[in-house]
């Protein structure tokens, strides 16, 4: 992915670029509930990607939550 399509892609209802909705669907909502679920426990999701090679998604998450950050 170019580094535009990078800043976009934790957006709700955004996709990289349009020729991924029409190659493989979905509304782009996946990776933004997944990062804020990641932040909510304390985590997070990135992206290291190279355009036209690929992508790397790391979610880290923390070992334990703080107790004000229980839910």
């Amino acid at each position: 992915m170019t580094p535009e399509q990078q800043a976009k892609l934790f957006e709700e209802f955004t996709q990289a670029d349009i020729s991924t909705a029409h190659d493989f669907g979905g509304t782009g909502l996946g990776l933004a509930l997944l990062r804020k679920l990641a932040r909510m426990m304390g985590g997070d999701v990135t992206v290291a990607s190279e355009a036209g090679k690929g992508s790397i998604f790391t979610v880290r998450l923390p070992v334990a939550l703080e107790k004000s950050a229980a839910i």
